[in-house]
């Protein structure tokens, strides 16, 4: 016998955005809203730890939104997260082979840190934690959806355990081969190939890292160091041909990185298991339909420069959750498209300035050109001159939309 259960928001995938999304939602709706999490994967399958940790930088702004969102026992996520977390006081901007550089400091902007940079499974249990002390939130792990009904009334989903889902709502966190937007025959389309493929590892340097992180620009993309606990680095290598570095033994992959990072944290010592992953622009054609909304890397997937990836997804999700909240408690429809549309414009301007902002810095420092070489080093030297440009500079990365 089939087992149909209701709820008013159905989020499809339980990483960080969509758990992010239902506890926004919870503390706004003070727990009212019923909420399913529909996540593939077990609970906490894949992930690493200790050296092989992956980790996510989130700005400054991030950290201030994830303080907004209160649980029941009066706490906050950031405050949840916070001791977890290594802050980023400085940021350091290089050009290799060429004389620019500037440095960006908390001091300067008047905060106590940048960002700051937490493992993936340490956040994750924090989330997972949170969502324990909301009823209304069922978290379903693992799942396999079987197929998705979109209604003029309402969104079933059927799943292969035969137990099927009914919802007002239905909102598609999960990531750039979004089974949602699928299901809504919404385009995730492939922008622009960078013929790039992003090398993932932790880094153990013979200097301390001072709360630093580093972005260096490298003729074939860039190189992120940030800050983590106990001295680590997670390194973020942008490169043409991955397949040759993949395959060096770990003595002769410092040394290849060595080359190319340079020496301002002294020797590399040693590095992490590595994973790759290739890197396009993707963005859906529509973020909304009827019954259908798309947060995060469902509705914009990006290159990791200047990591403005998931910060752009977060703030996303507190907009869709202010939004749907006010209609809950005005007893609105959530799914209609002409509510949804709200969000839709009101998050237009932020995904297209970032999207701009990423893939501008991307054409203009992975180019040999000559004239652009000049002017980016001309450009850098501006910035490490000008406050003003600076703070011009900083305001979309920091996360103060």
């Amino acid at each position: 016998m089939l087992q149909e259960t209701s709820y008013d928001v159905m989020i499809v995938g339980g990483a960080m955005t969509g758990v992010t999304l239902a506890l926004s939602l919870s503390y706004q709706t003070q727990g009212k809203m019923k909420i399913a999490i529909l996540e593939k994967q077990v609970a906490h399958h894949h992930k690493q730890s200790g050296f092989d940790a992956r980790c996510i930088a989130l700005s400054d702004g991030s950290c201030q939104r994830l303080a907004q969102i209160k649980l029941p026992d009066s706490k906050n996520l950031w405050q949840l997260s916070k001791h977890l977390s290594t802050p980023i006081k400085k940021i350091h901007v290089s050009d290799k082979g060429h004389s620019g550089l500037t440095e960006f400091t908390a001091e300067e902007f008047h905060l106590s840190q940048l960002g700051a940079v937490i493992e993936l499974n340490q956040m994750g249990d924090v989330l997972l934690k949170a969502i324990k002390q909301y009823p209304n939130i069922d978290y379903l792990s693992p799942v396999e959806i079987e197929q998705i009904q979109l209604n003029q009334e309402d969104v079933k989903i059927l799943l292969k355990n035969d137990r099927t889902l009914t919802g007002s709502l239905l909102i598609g966190a999960d990531g750039t081969q979004s089974a949602v937007a699928k299901a809504a025959n919404i385009s995730q389309k492939c922008v622009r190939e960078y013929q790039q493929t992003a090398i993932i590892t932790n880094i153990k340097p013979q200097q301390a890292h001072q709360f630093r992180a580093f972005e260096r620009f490298t003729s074939e993309g860039p190189v992120a160091l940030l800050p983590m606990q106990d001295n680590l680095m997670s390194l973020v290598w942008c490169v043409q041909s991955p397949d040759e570095l993949i395959q060096l033994d770990d003595k002769t992959f410092l040394k290849k990185l060595q080359q190319h990072f340079g020496w301002r944290l002294g020797k590399l010592l040693e590095c992490g298991k590595r994973f790759t992953y290739p890197l396009n622009l993707y963005q859906a054609e529509q973020h909304i339909q009827h019954r259908i909304a798309l947060v995060g890397n469902a509705a914009q997937t990006l290159h990791p420069i200047a990591g403005q990836g998931f910060n752009l997804g977060i703030r996303d999700v507190i907009q869709l959750s202010q939004h749907l909240s006010a209609l809950y408690l005005k007893q609105q429809d959530l799914g209609s498209y002409t509510n949804l549309q709200v969000y839709e414009v009101l998050r237009s301007p932020d995904q297209q300035q970032i999207i701009n902002l990423t893939d501008g810095l991307l054409s203009i420092f992975a180019n040999n050109l000559f004239p652009l070489q000049i002017g980016r080093t001309l450009g850098l030297m501006a910035l490490a001159q000008s406050k003003l440009l600076r703070q011009h500079f900083a305001k979309p990365t920091l996360g103060w939309m």
